[in-house]
């Protein structure tokens, strides 16, 4: 309860700091929810001395998907919000959930090791070189340079699916989803579905000025729908448990999570 109160009051603090906020400010809200589902981990950690029930496939492909945007976004305007929060604020958010994410990385790999559920770690470079793949293959243009725009469309690529671990390893844990654990993964669906929000709005903006088909308008729509449908699932029992218990969902995963 506090994370979320405390989330709301910095939210309420940037909407009256800012003047001019609209539909591009939606991006920013979306790393800043992720950046709340983060939190929720990190408190996980330091109240249970754990990292059980916690993937680190999943935190790693986060962390290189910030990366990867980061490249782009911190010194090219292409893929930044057009209002005030794109000057600064959006970036830095990228920044501090990246160095959550790594702070939990390293909690999962080194001081936490043996409290850590091993995964398949195979799953990690095949995800990532496809990503690569696909992006190199469709991507948008807003930047006008080739790299950077593969760059952000593989940041956006790997996002899709870096979820999937974390979702494959609460359906094979047996027992309940820990809380805070719970409300990281519904704090990655709502900031997700922010995001779907944003392209849906703005997704045509993407079509080529030839008049020809949008592919990458079209693939980044899709993207973010697919996204959401391997996360709708978890999030009808997240909800269903959080009216039922309050701050304090316990999933029961063999109905909750089927991957």
């Amino acid at each position: 309860m506090s994370v979320y109160l405390g989330a709301l009051g910095l939210g309420a603090l940037v909407f009256q700091s800012y003047g001019n906020l609209g539909l591009s400010t939606l991006p920013t809200l979306s790393v800043g929810i992720q950046c709340v589902g983060y939190t929720c981990l990190a408190l996980k950690i330091s109240q249970t001395q754990s990292v059980a029930g916690i993937s680190g496939q999943t935190v790693v492909l986060q962390a290189l998907s910030y990366a990867l945007r980061l490249c782009s976004t911190t010194w090219l305007e292409g893929y930044i919000p057009v209002d005030e929060t794109g000057d600064w604020l959006y970036q830095s958010l990228d920044v501090f959930a990246l160095l959550m994410a790594l702070q939990i990385i390293y909690c999962v790999f080194k001081s936490h090791r043996y409290s850590y559920q091993e995964e398949d770690a195979q799953h990690v470079p095949i995800i990532v070189l496809g990503c690569f793949l696909l992006a190199a293959l469709v991507h948008p243009e807003l930047n006008n340079r080739p790299l950077f725009d593969i760059l952000w469309t593989a940041a956006l690529y790997i996002d899709v699916v870096a979820m999937m671990p974390q979702l494959q390893l609460m359906a094979k844990t047996s027992g309940s989803a820990e809380a805070l654990t719970s409300h990281f993964v519904g704090a990655t669906a709502l900031s997700r579905g922010t995001s779907l929000v944003f392209w849906y709005m703005g997704y045509q903006e993407l079509a080529p000025l030839d008049g020809s088909f949008n592919l990458a308008g079209w693939a980044i729509l899709s993207a973010h729908i697919v996204q959401m449908i391997l996360l709708c699932d978890f999030m009808f029992y997240y909800i269903r448990a959080c009216v039922k218990d309050g701050c304090h969902p316990q999933l029961s995963l063999s109905e909750a999570i089927e991957v």
